[in-house]
């Protein structure tokens, strides 16, 4: 017995553990990690222009890393009839005004469809569909600002986005404009944690000669300071916000960053896409634009529209740039003109990326994920793709590809 009792031992052990487990559930293997983001695709089946007239489709897909190839004909989740391409994305949830236009809700996108989480409908102010800035104040009140009807006046809804209830609205104090003035449809809009201050940037819509940054108080909404800037005629987003394309952002030191443009000289059109771009700071707690700063002044290179903007580091950034000049494009309205670039904050010096040039100019398909950027690319030549680029090593592999047929315009990272 002396022997066998070690081993009765160890079986008695052993069966407690079993007794003890629960039967319905599963054991996780250690080894093998549980996905905890995915990334959604997001196409159109007619062009490369916003979203508000084109069918759109979107594929979840776990990695884009492989080399796989994936197809949308006859895949993905049809969103055309409810959900719209510029939208508010933070976690697992999609937010924006649906196709109902009388309403602000909260979605998922899963393999069975399109799940409603919750929708509120307006009570005083309304927005328009895509057409508003939004902050979020933290994890679960966003504040969204948009012109009014006529764009006299900007107005303002707080949403707590967990319970999905309006706390708050109201209308901006902000200085009128001159006689005839008419607010930009959306202008842009982002917290600043340090002072909780909105920075609010806007601009007179029939006079882009100027634009102006209004400091928010975030508790009560109240207009503090408003400066003007007339380094650059406009932010680089008047209509949609940051909707569908990343126009700023914070460093790590605090200071804000903001993508502006100008219309190249000659044109005469008040609407003219054809512009230069330029990038401007407001220091980490100050209420004014840095006067020393003044960022993509192409010293070596030509310049042309910042589409979007990615922090990549506190020195550089990455920029996806409309400029046929450097394509070789027969024009600002032609196809395939658009490129991928790095920028230098501190030196202004641009290196351009080893990618085929795209198509798309309401478009972001980069993300920013620690040492990684993932970049979709629509060639003329080639299947679309995305790429992945080692921040570190400037390295650039070729990852997942899309076959033909469809338009490749947005790249996004949703939690599970």
């Amino acid at each position: 017995m002396k022997f066998y009792f070690p081993f009765l031992v160890l079986l008695f052990i052993s069966s407690f553990f079993i007794s003890c487990s629960d039967d319905d559930t599963d054991p996780i293997d250690p080894i093998t990690p549980v996905a905890t983001t995915h990334f959604d695709i997001w196409m159109t089946t007619d062009s490369y222009g916003g979203g508000g007239h084109v069918a759109r489709v979107v594929q979840s897909v776990e990695s884009i890393e492989n080399e796989d190839e994936i197809s949308f004909k006859g895949e993905g989740v049809d969103v055309t009839a409810k959900l719209f391409m510029e939208n508010i994305i933070k976690g697992q949830y999609y937010y924006q005004v649906p196709q109902e236009k009388d309403r602000f809700g909260k979605y998922k996108i899963t393999a069975k469809g399109i799940e409603v989480i919750a929708e509120i409908p307006f009570e005083k102010n309304t927005l328009k569909d895509r057409r508003f800035a939004h902050a979020w104040i933290n994890d679960k009140v966003l504040a969204l600002m948009a012109a009014n009807g006529d764009a006299s006046k900007v107005i303002w809804i707080k949403v707590d986005t967990e319970r999905m209830v309006i706390l708050s609205e109201g209308e901006l104090n902000l200085p009128a404009l001159a006689e005839g003035g008419k607010f930009s449809t959306s202008g842009i809009a982002a917290y600043r944690k340090e002072d909780n201050k909105i920075i609010y940037t806007y601009c007179n819509n029939n006079d882009k000669t100027h634009f102006y940054a209004a400091f928010v108080n975030a508790d009560d909404m109240s207009v503090e300071t408003v400066i003007t800037e007339d380094r650059a005629e406009q932010m680089g987003a008047t209509a949609y916000g940051e909707m569908a394309m990343s126009k700023s952002f914070f460093d790590s030191n605090g200071n804000y960053y903001l993508v502006c443009a100008s219309r190249l000289k000659g044109s005469d059109n008040e609407y003219s896409t054809q512009q230069y771009g330029s990038i401007l700071r407001i220091n980490r707690g100050s209420k004014d634009f840095d006067k020393s700063y003044l960022g993509f002044q192409g010293k070596d290179y030509s310049r042309g529209k910042i589409i979007t903007i990615d922090n990549l580091s506190s020195d550089k950034v990455l920029l996806y740039i409309q400029d046929p000049t450097h394509t070789g494009a027969p024009g600002w309205g032609a196809n395939y003109n658009c490129y991928y670039a790095v920028l230098d904050l501190k030196t202004d010096n641009l290196t351009e990326l080893d990618l085929p040039y795209s198509e798309g100019t309401i478009s972001q398909r980069t993300i920013v994920l620690k040492d990684k950027v993932y970049i979709g690319v629509n060639p003329e030549k080639e299947k679309q793709a995305i790429y992945i680029y080692d921040i570190k090593t400037g390295n650039l592999k070729k990852g997942l590809t899309i076959q033909d047929g469809f338009y490749f315009q947005r790249l996004v990272m949703i939690e599970n």
